[in-house]
């Protein structure tokens, strides 16, 4: 369960006011999936067996810097598309959802949503003198979630203007049934591929945080810009997850070509309760414009789960 101080935001991020804060590539088509269903037993059912169910993630980079920042990035036109569809998914974790929050809120339907970071201005607990913009970190469930604890990085680099944000991690608690819990996290990790330094200090930061408030079940979707077959990612993400205790989802099931792209989601299961991934797509068939176009410069990675509470 996720011990940690409350802390909610309140209004819009504010602008940005030169380019950067973008992170990565994607890579090749992924395998087909069914829609994502949740499965809940009776009562008697669960107290026989132990409660058990399915539910459906989504991790997604929504490339919300204002619009002109990059010129290959409409998000006044995009965003707006991208909200309905974020409903076929019980959980979805989002970055940079920076300069337009209430597209992305406006035809989204989860019972379940957090408030955009307030802006450097309000909420700035590391004193970034140089930060334009909040985290743009949040999260949509169909699950309740607890007060969001947002944690922006201790360092940045200038590579790719991480310092303009307060880019980091933020972690609530997902409850999947009356005492059935795990903590979700979504993250945004430094983009600057030259700042190994800074990412590795980032992954140091989110292992020392998980260790003090993450004792169980969690999901980590988000960002990573790390990947496996370069030098030192593949090294500093493997360390950390062996620090932790975490897992890829594409050590669990088959990811294909998709195997080591930088959105990805990390989990491990808890003493009371499992998690089981079943299935690892990118959506980029979905989450596209009237041409056939992507809606970001990411693609959107979905993650279906089991979970079993354990007897």
């Amino acid at each position: 369960m996720l011990r940690r101080p409350a802390i909610s935001g309140l209004a819009a991020a504010a602008l940005l006011t030169s380019a950067g804060l973008l992170g990565g590539c994607s890579g090749d088509d992924g395998e087909e999936s069914g829609a994502p269903t949740e499965t809940t037993p009776t009562s008697a059912e669960a107290e026989a067996e132990g409660a058990s169910g399915s539910f459906s993630s989504l991790t997604y980079n929504v490339a919300g810097l204002p619009q002109g920042i990059n010129p290959d990035q409409f998000p006044e036109q995009h965003i707006p598309v991208i909200s309905p569809l974020l409903n076929d998914y019980d959980v979805v974790v989002v970055q940079e959802d920076f300069a337009y929050p209430d597209l992305l809120r406006a035809e989204a339907d989860h019972e379940f949503q957090t408030e955009p970071h307030p802006g450097p201005g309000t909420l700035n607990p590391i004193a970034r003198e140089t930060a334009a913009v909040g985290d743009g970190l949040n999260v949509f469930s169909n699950y309740r979630i607890g007060e969001l604890d947002r944690v922006p990085w201790n360092e940045c680099g200038d590579a790719s203007g991480d310092c303009l944000s307060l880019k980091g991690f933020a972690a609530t608690t997902l409850q999947l049934d009356d005492e059935v819990s795990v903590d979700l996290y979504t993250l945004h990790l430094d983009a600057g591929g030259e700042d190994t330094a800074v990412r590795a200090d980032n992954l140091d930061q989110l292992a020392a945080y998980l260790e003090e408030h993450t004792d169980g079940a969690v999901l980590l979707g988000g960002d990573w810009n790390l990947n496996y077959d370069e030098d030192p990612d593949g090294e500093q993400l493997r360390a950390f997850m062996e620090e932790t205790g975490l897992k890829d989802v594409c050590d669990v099931v088959d990811c294909g070509a998709d195997g080591d792209v930088i959105d990805r989601f990390l989990f491990r299961s808890g003493d009371d309760v499992t998690l089981t991934p079943t299935r690892h797509r990118f959506e980029r068939d979905v989450f596209v414009n009237e041409a056939g176009g992507p809606l970001s410069d990411h693609d959107p990675l979905a993650v279906e789960w089991d979970w079993t509470v354990k007897k």
